[in-house]
């Protein structure tokens, strides 16, 4: 996609999403970056998977940022989906800030079932909830672990022992 198409699905974007509070900017090349307010994201996110002339059918990646307490400056959290149009030769990143000493987002499995995996990555590194996920539970970490590897108030533990292999 060349910048002159880049330009054209920005206006058209603009023109399709009007009814959403939502900022468009470029994300870097071939991708379009959009913002938009966690209680209009999964209505947002319907729109690009349905609308016929946005046709963002693949997720491609879903993940989190953790910006580190910001003392009232912003979200500390922000959820970054990464979604394709294969019909349309374009990609799409969402971001969306969440809020909150226990951040909560609502689940899109049912937009895109693969996402089940990935919201139970995000629940296991950064703690982070999704509303309507139908077994949210840790994927990657033991389920006794306590806390969220990856956020930036994690307690660094240099002296925590790996685990030994498992007896056969």
């Amino acid at each position: 996609m060349g910048v002159l198409d880049q330009r054209a699905l920005r206006t058209g974007l603009h023109r399709r999403l009007e009814d959403f509070d939502v900022e468009v900017s470029e994300g870097g090349e071939f991708e379009i970056r959009l913002s938009v307010d966690a209680r209009r994201a999964l209505d947002l996110l319907r729109r690009l998977r349905e609308d016929s002339e946005i046709s963002m059918r693949r997720l491609v990646d879903l993940t989190a940022i953790d910006r580190g307490p910001q003392g009232g400056q912003g979200a500390r959290f922000e959820i970054v989906y990464r979604l394709q149009s294969a019909s349309m030769d374009s990609r799409l990143r969402v971001h969306v800030p969440v809020e909150g000493t226990h951040p909560t987002m609502d689940s899109v499995v049912t937009l895109w079932p693969a996402a089940g995996w990935l919201e139970r990555e995000v629940f296991d590194l950064f703690g982070i909830r999704f509303r309507g996920h139908p077994d949210l539970r840790r994927i990657l970490l033991a389920a006794d672990f306590e806390g969220a590897p990856l956020r930036k108030d994690f307690p660094r533990q240099p002296n925590l022992a790996l685990p030994k292999e498992a007896e056969r």
